[in-house]
């Protein structure tokens, strides 16, 4: 089953609900007026967080950043860049969609799916005006694949895995002829934007099918041999995350 985060996802980004009550912003039409704006703070990219303001309760601008590394994706609403959330955004470990202001889309179509650099300021939330975009060269081009450590997190392609064990190794040693290739099953947490869930993971088996990707183990490190058996906490697992 599937387990709903307790994040509201909005278009323009990760919305995190703080606390109730209001933020009021007062003007002059015909006499004092008071206008209330949710007590809401959307998480930026560098780990701070901007409120809404203003009499259409539009949230300020995030601050800006040289540039942003991540997945160009393009949907109905328009291009966005998907970047690993930041490292103090409470622990919530999510996939964070950053809507992109393009000048050239034309150019941009070709890059959907890859890894790329954006460079831009922000309008208002996280909304980037892009300046400048660029597909980044050799293995950081195939965003679908990733290599995660035993213990650690790493965020591939919209989904982010945390490797939490390994349940199972029935590889055959290098040194050895077996009759079959035997292999590993690795118990993981994924996340998504809007689910997460932890189950186990076997890489003689087919792609398992989480939220709207497909995801699977592609290389096992380090190899087994005969005359003894890798340590718990050494294997690093290349996983491949294809979305549907």
């Amino acid at each position: 089953m599937k387990s709903k985060t307790p994040i509201a996802i909005l278009i323009v980004g990760i919305l995190l609900i703080v606390g109730a009550g209001y933020h009021f912003y007062s003007k002059t039409v015909r006499g004092p007026e008071r206008i209330a704006c949710t007590a809401e703070a959307l998480l930026c990219p560098d780990g701070s967080g901007v409120g809404r303001t203003g009499p259409k309760c539009e949230f300020s601008a995030c601050p800006n950043q040289p540039s942003f590394v991540g997945t160009l994706r393009r949907d109905s609403n328009g291009f966005s860049i998907v970047l690993p959330s930041p490292a103090n955004g409470g622990g919530m470990e999510v996939a964070y969609a950053m809507p992109l202001i393009l000048k050239d889309s034309t150019a941009a179509s070709q890059l959907v799916g890859q890894k790329v650099e954006v460079f831009g300021v922000f309008t208002h939330g996280v909304t980037l005006s892009v300046e400048r975009l660029e597909a980044l060269s050799g293995d950081a081009s195939n965003p679908e694949v990733g290599e995660i450590r035993v213990g650690e997190t790493g965020f591939i392609n919209g989904v982010r895995i945390t490797f939490n064990s390994i349940v199972q190794d029935s590889r055959c040693p290098v040194d050895v002829q077996c009759i079959q290739a035997g292999w590993v099953t690795a118990n993981v947490t994924l996340q998504s934007n809007t689910d997460k869930e932890t189950k186990d993971i076997a890489s003689n088996e087919a792609p398992t099918a989480f939220d709207s990707y497909q995801i699977s183990i592609e290389d096992i490190k380090p190899t087994r041999m005969s005359t003894f058996n890798p340590l718990p906490g050494s294997y690093t697992l290349t996983f491949k995350v294809v979305s549907n």
